[in-house]
């Protein structure tokens, strides 16, 4: 575990943590990790497994770690008789997926569905690469990412993108079926669009 980090004068009142943040969450290995927090009371900043700290603050400010596996930063308030606790992970994702998306939309004209998904810091790092991209949807995308644009059937998983960052604007875009409104499109939607990344770490 990392020592703990300083602290502030005990005053009159009850612990609390209103707010601890580590970004990116998913991340390579040797990546820099921001973790931010601010409390009230004692504070003791740990991780498991134990990171090596760059910088440290008090009870309100922030750390640089240096990851090397998947960790779980703890911060821990105390003041008097009270305790506080926050959890905030990091993941390593090569060799790994996750699931991106959001609401969709009616594009003008109404010729489809739509979502712009930017991906970016905190979701994840500047060192993810994509290897393969699968289509989470129940009908057909178009899937666009720079100059990339490729067409991918339900379920249907496409290295199109391999080795471009993972982080950026992507654009999702289902088509109407014949006669069919976009209103009755979210629906079988459930008025979202989603894809799923495979990472890969850049050399």
């Amino acid at each position: 575990m990392l020592p703990g980090i300083l602290s502030t004068a005990l005053i009159t009142g009850c612990a609390s943590i209103e707010s601890f943040h580590a970004a990116p969450r998913n991340v390579c290995t040797g990546d820099i990790v921001n973790v931010t927090w601010q409390a009230k009371g004692t504070v003791e900043l740990t991780s498991t497994p134990p990171a090596h700290q760059t910088s440290a603050s008090s009870s309100e400010g922030s750390a640089q770690f240096v990851v090397q596996e998947s960790t779980r930063f703890a911060l821990k308030a105390s003041r008097l008789f009270s305790k506080k606790t926050a959890l905030a992970d990091v993941v390593m994702v090569a060799r790994e997926s996750k699931e991106f998306g959001d609401l969709a939309q009616c594009e003008s004209p109404a010729e489809g569905v739509g979502l712009a998904l930017v991906l970016k810091d905190p979701q994840v790092s500047s060192a993810l690469q994509v290897a393969t991209v699968t289509n989470m949807n129940a009908r057909p995308i178009v899937l666009r990412k720079e100059n990339v644009r490729v067409a991918i059937m339900p379920g249907q998983t496409s290295s199109a993108f391999s080795t471009q960052p993972a982080a950026g604007a992507w654009e999702i875009t289902a088509a109407l079926n014949p006669r069919e409104t976009c209103d009755e499109a979210l629906a079988e939607l459930h008025d979202r669009l989603s894809i799923r990344i495979a990472f890969s770490c850049r050399e």
